[in-house]
């Protein structure tokens, strides 16, 4: 049975290894397909495509991130690294999955479509946040038509693709949420494959051994637009906030972790901490 000790053992090594001793998005993409034995899918098959079109995305955007981090331009937050940490919980959130049988997770195209769909969803992001509605996660959208069609993905996991990145849009996370509630858990089903990628783009920001450095690098990456909202990111009713109402796991994965309990601990501590100071 996956667990979050396994999971944050490898978010730690991936931590150890930026920037200095990085070994390429492309690398961190084979070690989710392998994890997930999806082993050497059949030419021309669905597998195969979304296999072509996930190590195309994972290079263009190691080239660029390199690049970038050359010229000292990188996102501090929404860069390699955060691409790689949402491929890692991805996985376990995937491994979970099939562990409780969940329907749709034991299925190769699935899974391929689901590791494509996080190696994709911050596509050469500028940094900072969207001026309005989904404009990064749609430009992410635009971008990567070419390389969809260039590996040839049929048109529903294109529409799937599309859809899933346009649903971590951080306004649209809780529709999605309260969507899946009234309906059994299939990650055939496109609105519970969204609540996958979502909590797989979060998962890291959500435990403890990884939040700090994360939250940091988001404010970082803000100062230069928006100091004064870079600068309360750092408080802890801002940490409560995230929490409380924008870290959602709703997936059967997410329970068996146990990411409720993770929240739980963190708020709790938290509010004794305010209370203290107070």
């Amino acid at each position: 049975m996956p667990t979050l000790t396994e999971l944050n053992a490898v978010l730690g090594h991936l931590r150890q290894a930026w920037p200095q001793k990085w070994p390429g998005l492309p690398l961190v993409f084979e070690r989710a397909w392998q994890q997930l034995a999806l082993g050497v899918p059949r030419t021309g098959s669905r597998a195969h495509a979304l296999l072509a079109f996930g190590r195309s995305v994972a290079e263009q955007v190691e080239r660029d991130g390199a690049q970038r981090h050359a010229q000292g331009q990188e996102p501090a937050y929404h860069n390699r690294l955060h691409i790689a940490d949402t491929l890692v919980c991805m996985t376990y959130l995937l491994k979970a999955s099939a562990y409780l049988k969940v329907p749709g997770a034991r299925q190769a195209p699935v899974a391929a479509l689901a590791l494509a769909i996080m190696a994709g969803h911050d596509f050469l992001h500028p940094g900072g946040t969207n001026s309005q509605p989904s404009e990064f996660e749609a430009r992410a959208v635009h971008d990567l038509r070419p390389l969809m069609q260039a590996a040839g993905l049929v048109e529903s996991d294109q529409e799937q693709l599309s859809y899933c990145i346009l649903a971590t849009d951080p306004v649209r996370v809780k529709s999605f949420h309260l969507a899946v509630r009234s309906q059994v858990f299939d990650l055939r089903q496109r609105d519970c494959l969204a609540v996958l990628v979502q909590e797989a783009d979060i998962l890291a920001s959500t435990m403890p051994q990884t939040q700090q450095g994360l939250t940091q690098a988001l404010s970082r990456e803000w100062t230069p637009t928006q100091p004064k909202a870079a600068e309360q990111l750092l408080l802890p009713q801002n940490r409560l906030l995230f929490l409380e109402h924008a870290a959602l796991f709703s997936s059967p994965a997410a329970r068996l972790l146990g990411m409720d309990e993770v929240k739980l601990q963190q708020v709790a501590q938290i509010k004794k901490q305010m209370l203290l100071q107070a």
